[in-house]
């Protein structure tokens, strides 16, 4: 059996293939942050396409001379068991400044400056017990009418590091799985102050990334024409690996397979060419492989092979659920189909359709129909239903 990662590899380089054209293409945009004019991107493209792991490279192949964080939203949505706020998004923010300063070696170089900088908040007045947020070794207070003040602070945070330190030229901040900004009090105000200090800044750059439907709510709220940034961000699509694609990472990666040529039309069949799901699927093949041994692979380790939904399932609500088993039985729906057979108001299954294609889930087509982004979840679903007698609770 090949050995292919299923999360993201100490080692990117090892594994890194086929999106040098996808880097080429953002290092083109980032290298702007030499001359001054930092870009603002957004990237999107299906769960497991390889989003995380490509910015992931873009971070680890900058010189020292530019700053990098990533922050991974899902992480402060998992610890606040689902009740993301500003403050915290704000605070993990200002923690991964801090590790990128400590990480990266600047520390002494830049610490006197931003501490006389965040002196100017007059926070002595609030309670600093029960924080985990510090900068430069000074403990951030629970945020209570402070927000306005240190979401300040952190904003212009990275800029003032830059011109804090002359060896600097830039500092790029990845927000991955930014969708989950929608569920916030006020999602939209966030991306505006976002976008304020952006306008007055020359060396940062923020790189937006999520698993989202290209009709979803959030993509117009950052970037449609009445959004925050107004269609300016720079708006990046990773796609999957096409079929032939698919064939030359499995030749380079998992020499070892021999597939039929019907085995591997199946193959790609069922991984529409995702990496999370090639993946997953070629480290449980043996050597020789047919179109029969695919389709009983699938079905004796579906949960492996779609382990990234059994993750999402559990986080989704009673309607969220019925409604996408109810795509997953019709293949597609429209909204007569779904006021027909939900037994719920018309606002109630709006306001759950705008929460599964925020989430990436669902599709809105051009024939006014839903349809679910991704069949492997239509996949697992189904052999789930077949197998057990029922869909997943």
């Amino acid at each position: 059996m090949p050995i292919l990662p299923t999360t993201i590899p100490k080692d990117i380089d090892k594994y890194f293939f086929n999106r040098t054209k996808d880097l080429e293409e953002l290092n083109t945009y980032i290298s702007l942050l030499r001359k001054d004019i930092p870009p603002q991107i957004l990237v999107t493209g299906y769960r497991g396409v390889g989003k995380t792991f490509l910015l992931k490279k873009l971070l680890h192949d900058q010189e020292k001379d530019i700053l990098t964080t990533y922050i991974d939203l899902s992480d402060i949505h998992g610890r606040e068991k689902g009740k993301l706020s500003e403050e915290e998004v704000i605070k993990e923010i200002l923690n991964q400044i801090n590790n990128t300063l400590i990480e990266q070696e600047i520390y002494n170089n830049t610490k006197d400056k931003i501490t006389t900088y965040l002196e100017k908040l007059k926070i002595k007045d609030l309670k600093f017990n029960n924080t985990n947020t510090n900068i430069f070794d000074i403990p951030i207070p629970i945020i209570k009418d402070n927000y306005n003040k240190l979401s300040k602070f952190t904003m212009e945070l990275p800029q003032k590091i830059i011109e804090s330190n002359k060896n600097l030229k830039g500092y790029i901040i990845v927000i991955d799985e930014f969708q989950l900004l929608k569920y916030i009090k006020n999602p939209s105000a966030f991306f505006w102050l976002i976008r304020s200090y952006t306008q007055k800044q020359f060396n940062v750059s923020y790189i937006f990334t999520g698993s989202i439907s290209r009709t979803s709510e959030v993509i117009t709220m950052i970037n449609g024409m009445d959004g925050a940034f107004g269609g300016r961000m720079i708006q990046i699509t990773i796609q999957p690996f096409t079929y032939e694609e698919t064939k030359q990472y499995l030749t380079k990666k998992a020499k070892e397979l021999k597939f039929t040529k019907k085995g591997f039309e199946r193959f790609y069949k069922c991984t529409r060419g995702i990496p999370t799901y090639i993946n997953t699927l070629a480290s449980i093949l043996p050597n020789n492989i047919d179109e029969n041994t695919i389709m009983e692979a699938l079905n004796l380790n579906i949960d492996q092979i779609a382990l990234l939904w059994l993750r999402v399932w559990g986080t989704l609500t009673d309607i969220e659920k019925e409604i996408i088993i109810l795509i997953t039985k019709l293949d597609k729906v429209n909204w007569t189909i779904l006021n027909n057979e939900l037994k719920y108001s018309k606002s109630t299954i709006l306001k759950y359709i705008d929460l599964l294609s925020n989430k990436g889930i669902i599709e809105y087509t051009s024939q006014q129909e839903y349809i679910l982004s991704d069949i492997m979840l239509q996949t697992w679903l189904t052999i789930k239903y077949e197998n057990e007698g029922h869909y997943p609770l």
